[in-house]
C-alpha cells in the first residue's frame, strides 16, 4: 500500500466492503420485501391494470445506470414456463438514488391477464434483464 492509502485508505478495500454491503443496505433502506437480487442490484415488482391491459412494473436499485431508446426485456424461468416480456416504452432512463450512491431504473412490461398468476413468488426460479448490452442475471430473494 502506498503512502497515499495509508494516510487515506486504500479504494480497493472500500470497494470490496461496499459490495459486501451494498445489497444489504438496499433491501434494509427499502420499503417492503424485493422479488429478488443480482449482484449489484435488487428488483421490486408491483402489478397494475390500466384500460384492461396488464403491467409488470419493475423497480431495479442498484449500480444498473442506463439511458435506452430500444427497451428492455425480461425473461422469466418459473416452474414449467418461460416467460419473455418487453418493456411496455422503449425509452426510459435511470435515476440517481441518494444516498445509495447508486440508481433506480422502473421498466414496465405489458403482461398478459393469464400470465400474471404465473409470476408467483412460490413460481419463480430466475428473472434475467436484457438492456442494451447488458444481461443481469436475478434470483429469487429469501431472507
Amino acid at each position: 500500500m502506498g503512502i497515499f492509502g495509508k494516510l487515506f485508505g486504500s479504494k480497493q478495500n472500500e470497494e470490496v466492503l461496499t459490495n459486501d454491503n451494498y445489497i444489504e443496505t438496499i433491501i434494509q433502506s427499502g420499503e417492503g420485501e424485493p422479488l429478488a437480487i443480482s449482484n449489484n442490484e435488487v428488483m421490486y415488482v408491483g402489478y397494475n391494470e390500466l384500460g384492461g391491459y396488464y403491467y409488470l412494473q419493475t423497480f431495479i436499485v442498484g449500480r444498473l445506470k442506463v439511458k435506452t431508446k430500444n427497451g428492455a426485456k425480461l425473461e422469466i424461468i418459473g416452474n414449467n414456463y418461460t416467460l419473455n416480456l418487453d418493456s411496455d416504452m422503449p425509452e426510459f432512463e435511470s435515476e440517481s438514488a441518494s444516498p445509495l450512491d447508486g440508481h433506480v431504473t422502473r421498466i414496465d412490461f405489458q403482461i398478459e391477464k393469464t400470465d400474471v398468476e404465473k409470476i408467483k413468488r412460490s413460481n419463480i426460479k430466475q428473472l434475467t434483464l436484457y438492456v442494451k448490452k447488458k444481461e443481469i442475471l436475478f434470483n429469487l430473494y429469501s431472507k
